[in-house]
Protein backbone atom coordinates (compact mmCIF):
# COMPACT_ATOMS: atom_id res chain seq x y z
CA UNK A 1 0.00 0.00 0.00
CA UNK A 2 1.67 3.51 -0.95
CA UNK A 3 1.39 6.46 0.69
CA UNK A 4 0.30 9.33 -1.32
CA UNK A 5 1.55 12.79 -0.77
CA UNK A 6 0.10 15.40 -2.72
CA UNK A 7 2.39 18.87 -3.87
CA UNK A 8 1.16 21.59 -2.26
CA UNK A 9 2.10 24.64 -3.73
CA UNK A 10 4.32 27.97 -2.25
CA UNK A 11 1.31 30.30 -2.30
CA UNK A 12 -0.96 27.50 -0.81
CA UNK A 13 2.11 26.94 1.80
CA UNK A 14 2.07 30.33 2.42
CA UNK A 15 -1.81 30.93 3.40
CA UNK A 16 -1.39 28.07 5.57
CA UNK A 17 1.10 29.72 7.62
CA UNK A 18 -1.02 32.80 7.39
CA UNK A 19 -3.72 31.64 9.26
CA UNK A 20 -1.72 29.37 12.02
CA UNK A 21 0.51 33.10 12.32
CA UNK A 22 -3.02 35.01 12.68
CA UNK A 23 -4.52 33.13 15.25
CA UNK A 24 -1.25 33.05 17.13
CA UNK A 25 -0.52 36.57 17.07
CA UNK A 26 -4.47 37.41 18.04
CA UNK A 27 -4.21 34.86 20.75
CA UNK A 28 -1.24 36.40 22.62
CA UNK A 29 -2.12 40.12 21.39
CA UNK A 30 -5.54 39.34 23.20
CA UNK A 31 -7.61 40.12 20.25
CA UNK A 32 -10.77 39.51 20.09
CA UNK A 33 -10.88 35.97 18.52
CA UNK A 34 -14.14 36.04 16.84
CA UNK A 35 -13.06 39.40 14.92
CA UNK A 36 -9.49 37.81 14.07
CA UNK A 37 -11.32 34.64 12.20
CA UNK A 38 -13.33 37.02 10.31
CA UNK A 39 -10.39 38.96 8.88
CA UNK A 40 -8.67 35.81 8.33
CA UNK A 41 -11.15 34.70 6.43
CA UNK A 42 -11.25 37.70 4.42
CA UNK A 43 -7.67 37.73 3.36
CA UNK A 44 -7.81 34.23 2.74
CA UNK A 45 -10.93 35.08 0.00
CA UNK A 46 -8.87 37.03 -1.32
CA UNK A 47 -5.87 35.14 -1.61
CA UNK A 48 -8.06 32.61 -3.01
CA UNK A 49 -9.34 35.38 -5.57
CA UNK A 50 -6.01 35.51 -7.46
CA UNK A 51 -4.91 32.05 -6.83
CA UNK A 52 -8.12 30.00 -6.89
CA UNK A 53 -7.14 26.52 -8.54
CA UNK A 54 -4.29 26.47 -5.92
CA UNK A 55 -5.90 27.12 -2.96
CA UNK A 56 -8.92 25.28 -3.52
CA UNK A 57 -6.95 22.23 -4.94
CA UNK A 58 -4.58 22.03 -2.10
CA UNK A 59 -6.66 23.24 1.21
CA UNK A 60 -10.14 22.06 0.88
CA UNK A 61 -10.68 18.95 2.58
CA UNK A 62 -11.76 15.76 0.92
CA UNK A 63 -13.53 12.47 2.38
CA UNK A 64 -11.35 10.56 0.28
CA UNK A 65 -7.79 12.12 2.61
CA UNK A 66 -9.80 9.55 5.46
CA UNK A 67 -8.36 6.69 3.67
CA UNK A 68 -4.82 5.78 4.83
CA UNK A 69 -3.05 6.45 1.35
CA UNK A 70 -4.35 10.00 1.30
CA UNK A 71 -3.70 10.62 4.86
CA UNK A 72 -0.99 13.02 4.78
CA UNK A 73 -3.79 15.41 3.45
CA UNK A 74 -5.77 15.58 6.46
CA UNK A 75 -4.14 18.98 7.35
CA UNK A 76 -6.69 20.31 4.87
CA UNK A 77 -9.11 19.71 7.99
CA UNK A 78 -7.75 23.04 9.38
CA UNK A 79 -7.64 24.65 6.30
CA UNK A 80 -11.03 24.04 4.56
CA UNK A 81 -12.70 25.88 7.31
CA UNK A 82 -10.80 29.05 6.08
CA UNK A 83 -11.83 28.86 2.82
CA UNK A 84 -15.03 30.00 0.95
CA UNK A 85 -16.17 29.56 -2.60
CA UNK A 86 -14.68 32.16 -4.58
CA UNK A 87 -17.53 31.91 -7.32
CA UNK A 88 -20.17 32.95 -4.52
CA UNK A 89 -19.03 35.59 -2.35
CA UNK A 90 -22.22 35.04 -0.39
CA UNK A 91 -21.08 32.43 1.15
CA UNK A 92 -18.15 34.11 2.91
CA UNK A 93 -20.72 36.73 3.46
CA UNK A 94 -23.48 34.99 5.43
CA UNK A 95 -21.28 32.92 7.28
CA UNK A 96 -19.51 35.94 8.36
CA UNK A 97 -22.52 37.90 9.26
CA UNK A 98 -24.18 34.84 10.86
CA UNK A 99 -20.56 33.84 12.97
CA UNK A 100 -21.07 37.83 14.55
CA UNK A 101 -24.05 37.43 15.27
CA UNK A 102 -23.83 34.89 18.13
CA UNK A 103 -20.23 34.50 18.48
CA UNK A 104 -18.55 37.83 20.40
CA UNK A 105 -21.02 37.16 23.27
CA UNK A 106 -20.34 33.60 23.20
CA UNK A 107 -16.35 34.64 23.44
CA UNK A 108 -16.96 37.21 26.11
CA UNK A 109 -18.54 34.48 28.31
CA UNK A 110 -15.76 31.89 27.87
CA UNK A 111 -12.66 33.11 27.02
CA UNK A 112 -10.54 33.08 23.66
CA UNK A 113 -8.75 30.31 24.89
CA UNK A 114 -11.70 28.04 25.19
CA UNK A 115 -13.58 29.85 22.07
CA UNK A 116 -10.44 29.06 20.03
CA UNK A 117 -10.63 25.10 20.79
CA UNK A 118 -14.32 24.75 20.17
CA UNK A 119 -14.64 26.99 17.18
CA UNK A 120 -11.45 24.55 15.40
CA UNK A 121 -12.55 20.77 16.98
CA UNK A 122 -16.07 21.69 16.12
CA UNK A 123 -15.09 22.85 12.28
CA UNK A 124 -12.85 19.44 12.25
CA UNK A 125 -15.81 17.19 13.68
CA UNK A 126 -18.35 18.68 11.60
CA UNK A 127 -15.98 17.82 8.30
CA UNK A 128 -15.59 14.33 9.78
CA UNK A 129 -19.42 13.81 10.34
CA UNK A 130 -20.24 15.05 6.61
CA UNK A 131 -17.19 12.11 5.39
CA UNK A 132 -18.49 9.25 7.94
CA UNK A 133 -22.26 9.83 7.42
CA UNK A 134 -22.80 11.37 3.81
CA UNK A 135 -22.25 8.36 2.10
CA UNK A 136 -24.27 6.49 4.18
CA UNK A 137 -27.50 8.65 3.47
CA UNK A 138 -26.19 8.44 -0.49
CA UNK A 139 -27.10 4.89 -0.27
CA UNK A 140 -30.61 6.16 0.36
CA UNK A 141 -30.41 8.68 -2.47
CA UNK A 142 -31.04 11.50 -0.11
CA UNK A 143 -28.37 12.87 -1.39
CA UNK A 144 -24.94 12.85 -4.14
CA UNK A 145 -22.19 11.71 -2.82
CA UNK A 146 -18.36 11.79 -4.34
CA UNK A 147 -15.35 11.60 -1.91
CA UNK A 148 -13.47 13.20 -4.21
CA UNK A 149 -15.21 16.62 -3.61
CA UNK A 150 -13.40 19.19 -1.44
CA UNK A 151 -16.11 20.25 1.73
CA UNK A 152 -14.62 24.53 2.58
CA UNK A 153 -16.07 26.97 4.43
CA UNK A 154 -16.83 28.01 8.33
CA UNK A 155 -20.40 27.06 8.67
CA UNK A 156 -19.18 23.90 10.62
CA UNK A 157 -17.34 25.85 12.87
CA UNK A 158 -20.03 28.07 13.56
CA UNK A 159 -22.67 25.40 13.81
CA UNK A 160 -19.86 24.37 16.24
CA UNK A 161 -20.10 27.49 18.78
CA UNK A 162 -23.67 27.10 18.21
CA UNK A 163 -24.42 24.43 19.82
CA UNK A 164 -22.04 25.33 22.07
CA UNK A 165 -23.51 28.38 23.56
CA UNK A 166 -26.76 27.21 23.12
CA UNK A 167 -26.00 24.23 25.61
CA UNK A 168 -23.74 26.08 28.23
CA UNK A 169 -25.74 29.45 28.20
CA UNK A 170 -29.69 29.09 27.19
CA UNK A 171 -31.15 31.64 28.25
CA UNK A 172 -28.61 34.48 26.49
CA UNK A 173 -30.30 36.26 23.81
CA UNK A 174 -28.80 36.64 20.59
CA UNK A 175 -29.51 38.18 17.08
CA UNK A 176 -31.23 34.95 14.63
CA UNK A 177 -31.91 35.35 10.83
CA UNK A 178 -35.43 33.60 10.05
CA UNK A 179 -37.23 35.96 7.72
CA UNK A 180 -36.07 38.86 9.61
CA UNK A 181 -33.10 39.07 12.24
CA UNK A 182 -35.16 38.36 15.46
CA UNK A 183 -33.62 38.66 18.97
CA UNK A 184 -34.23 35.37 20.39
CA UNK A 185 -33.13 32.70 23.21
CA UNK A 186 -29.84 31.28 22.13
CA UNK A 187 -31.16 27.72 22.88
CA UNK A 188 -34.56 28.81 20.37
CA UNK A 189 -32.22 29.68 17.56
CA UNK A 190 -29.78 26.67 17.89
CA UNK A 191 -33.06 24.39 17.69
CA UNK A 192 -34.29 26.11 15.02
CA UNK A 193 -31.11 25.62 13.24
CA UNK A 194 -30.54 21.92 13.45
CA UNK A 195 -34.19 21.26 12.97
CA UNK A 196 -33.63 23.24 9.86
CA UNK A 197 -30.62 21.46 8.68
CA UNK A 198 -32.14 18.27 8.71
CA UNK A 199 -34.59 18.91 6.93
CA UNK A 200 -32.37 20.15 4.12
CA UNK A 201 -30.44 17.02 4.69
CA UNK A 202 -33.78 14.94 3.61
CA UNK A 203 -35.39 17.10 1.23
CA UNK A 204 -32.17 17.77 -0.84
CA UNK A 205 -32.18 21.00 -0.64
CA UNK A 206 -28.81 21.78 -2.35
CA UNK A 207 -26.33 19.32 -2.85
CA UNK A 208 -23.83 21.95 -3.04
CA UNK A 209 -24.40 22.62 0.78
CA UNK A 210 -22.85 20.67 3.03
CA UNK A 211 -25.49 20.35 5.93
CA UNK A 212 -24.85 17.39 7.52
CA UNK A 213 -21.27 19.53 8.14
CA UNK A 214 -23.25 21.69 9.86
CA UNK A 215 -25.15 19.24 11.97
CA UNK A 216 -22.36 17.29 13.36
CA UNK A 217 -20.61 20.57 13.69
CA UNK A 218 -23.85 21.42 16.17
CA UNK A 219 -23.82 18.37 17.79
CA UNK A 220 -20.20 18.06 18.34
CA UNK A 221 -20.11 21.36 19.72
CA UNK A 222 -22.82 20.41 22.35
CA UNK A 223 -20.57 17.68 23.47
CA UNK A 224 -17.32 19.72 24.04
CA UNK A 225 -18.93 22.59 25.66
CA UNK A 226 -20.35 19.76 28.76
CA UNK A 227 -16.54 18.84 28.50
CA UNK A 228 -14.90 22.34 28.42
CA UNK A 229 -17.56 24.86 30.22
CA UNK A 230 -18.01 24.26 33.85
CA UNK A 231 -20.92 27.44 34.44
CA UNK A 232 -23.62 26.03 32.04
CA UNK A 233 -27.47 27.11 31.81
CA UNK A 234 -26.84 30.48 33.64
CA UNK A 235 -27.95 32.91 31.03
CA UNK A 236 -28.19 37.18 31.08
CA UNK A 237 -31.86 36.40 30.48
CA UNK A 238 -34.93 35.01 33.31
CA UNK A 239 -38.21 33.52 32.28
CA UNK A 240 -40.77 36.48 33.60
CA UNK A 241 -42.95 34.50 36.08
CA UNK A 242 -46.20 36.28 34.97
CA UNK A 243 -48.59 33.60 33.26
CA UNK A 244 -50.19 36.19 30.49
CA UNK A 245 -46.35 36.05 29.09
CA UNK A 246 -44.03 34.18 27.77
CA UNK A 247 -40.95 35.73 27.13
CA UNK A 248 -37.47 36.45 28.30
CA UNK A 249 -36.59 39.76 30.57
CA UNK A 250 -33.66 40.94 31.84
CA UNK A 251 -32.36 39.41 35.15
CA UNK A 252 -31.97 41.84 37.63
CA UNK A 253 -28.33 42.99 38.46
CA UNK A 254 -27.24 42.93 41.75
CA UNK A 255 -25.59 45.87 43.15
CA UNK A 256 -22.01 46.77 41.39
CA UNK A 257 -19.04 47.15 44.87
CA UNK A 258 -16.98 49.35 42.30
CA UNK A 259 -14.40 50.05 44.60
CA UNK A 260 -13.61 45.94 43.57
CA UNK A 261 -13.55 46.51 40.28
CA UNK A 262 -11.19 49.83 40.96
CA UNK A 263 -8.49 47.43 42.30
CA UNK A 264 -8.53 45.65 39.48
CA UNK A 265 -8.18 49.02 37.53
CA UNK A 266 -4.30 49.38 36.60
CA UNK A 267 -4.31 51.50 33.42
CA UNK A 268 -5.93 54.76 32.50
CA UNK A 269 -7.89 53.13 30.21
CA UNK A 270 -9.68 51.01 32.77
CA UNK A 271 -9.71 53.79 35.18
CA UNK A 272 -11.65 55.62 32.79
CA UNK A 273 -14.23 52.59 32.23
CA UNK A 274 -14.30 52.48 35.41
CA UNK A 275 -15.75 56.24 35.65
CA UNK A 276 -18.21 55.53 33.07
CA UNK A 277 -19.31 52.42 34.90
CA UNK A 278 -19.75 54.72 37.97
CA UNK A 279 -21.63 57.49 36.55
CA UNK A 280 -23.96 56.01 34.06
CA UNK A 281 -27.55 55.51 34.90
CA UNK A 282 -29.20 53.62 32.12
CA UNK A 283 -28.30 49.82 33.23
CA UNK A 284 -28.49 48.32 30.06
CA UNK A 285 -25.38 51.01 29.06
CA UNK A 286 -23.73 50.24 32.00
CA UNK A 287 -23.52 46.90 31.15
CA UNK A 288 -21.63 47.33 28.47
CA UNK A 289 -19.30 49.43 29.82
CA UNK A 290 -19.06 46.47 32.30
CA UNK A 291 -18.19 43.86 29.74
CA UNK A 292 -15.59 46.33 27.86
CA UNK A 293 -13.97 46.49 31.36
CA UNK A 294 -13.84 43.29 31.41
CA UNK A 295 -12.63 42.42 27.91
CA UNK A 296 -9.03 44.55 29.01
CA UNK A 297 -8.78 44.38 32.37
CA UNK A 298 -6.02 40.94 33.05
CA UNK A 299 -5.07 39.31 36.58
CA UNK A 300 -3.28 41.27 39.31
CA UNK A 301 -1.28 38.07 39.76
CA UNK A 302 0.13 36.62 36.32
CA UNK A 303 -1.37 39.06 33.70
CA UNK A 304 -3.77 36.42 32.02
CA UNK A 305 -7.50 36.56 31.30
CA UNK A 306 -10.17 36.87 33.97
CA UNK A 307 -13.69 35.57 33.37
CA UNK A 308 -16.98 37.05 35.10
CA UNK A 309 -20.21 35.36 36.30
CA UNK A 310 -22.28 37.64 38.43
CA UNK A 311 -20.37 39.70 40.63
CA UNK A 312 -17.97 36.86 40.86
CA UNK A 313 -14.31 37.34 39.37
CA UNK A 314 -12.03 34.70 38.67
CA UNK A 315 -8.86 33.55 36.66
CA UNK A 316 -8.28 29.93 35.15
CA UNK A 317 -4.87 30.20 35.11
CA UNK A 318 -3.60 31.45 38.99
CA UNK A 319 -6.72 30.47 40.56
CA UNK A 320 -6.93 34.25 41.39
CA UNK A 321 -10.45 35.08 42.56
CA UNK A 322 -12.69 38.33 43.94
CA UNK A 323 -16.22 39.34 43.77
CA UNK A 324 -17.31 43.04 42.92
Amino acid sequence: MDIIINAISPVSIFTMLFIIVALIVAFYKKYTITHAIIAICFVVYIISLIFSNEIIGDLAFKPIYLSLEQSPQLYTLFSSMFLHSVNDPLHLIFNMFMFILIATSFEDRIGAKKFLAIYLITGVCAALFHALFAPLLAQGSFMPYDANIGLIGASGAISGILGAYAISYPKDKVFFPLIFIIRMPVLVAGVIFLAFQTFYIFIGLDSSVAYLAHVGGFISGIIIAAIFIRNKGKGLYEPVKDKRYDFYAPEKQSKIDIKKLKELATTDELKEIIKKIENENVEQVRDIWLEHFFEKVRCPKCSGELNHLENRVWCEKCGFKTKF
